[in-house]
C-alpha cells in the first residue's frame, strides 16, 4: 500500500482523498467495522499473490522471489 501510494499522483485525478499510508487507511477502517485483506505483490509490480496464486513463492512473470532471503538471525539482505 505504501509503495503504491508513492506513485499515486500519476494514476489518480487531482483532488483525490487517498490516504498517505497503510496505517492511515487502517485507522479509518477499524472504527467503521470494515476489515481488510493484505495481498502480497511482486516487487516488479508484475503480479499479485492472490486467489490461485496465493501459495506461490516466486513471480510467474519475472521469476522474482516473493520473500526477502534471510542471512541469519532475522536479518535480511537487500535485493
Amino acid at each position: 500500500m505504501t509503495r503504491l501510494s508513492n506513485g499515486r499522483e500519476a494514476f489518480l485525478p487531482k483532488g483525490n482523498r487517498l490516504k498517505e499510508n497503510f496505517y492511515a487507511v487502517k485507522s479509518i477502517m477499524k472504527p467503521l467495522g470494515l476489515g481488510y485483506q493484505k495481498i502480497d505483490m511482486c516487487p516488479n509490480f508484475s503480479m499479485l499473490y492472490y486467489f490461485e496464486n496465493a501459495e506461490l513463492t516466486e513471480c510467474m512473470t519475472c521469476g522474482h522471489s516473493r520473500y526477502k532471503p534471510r542471512t541469519g538471525r532475522g536479518k535480511t539482505r537487500g535485493i
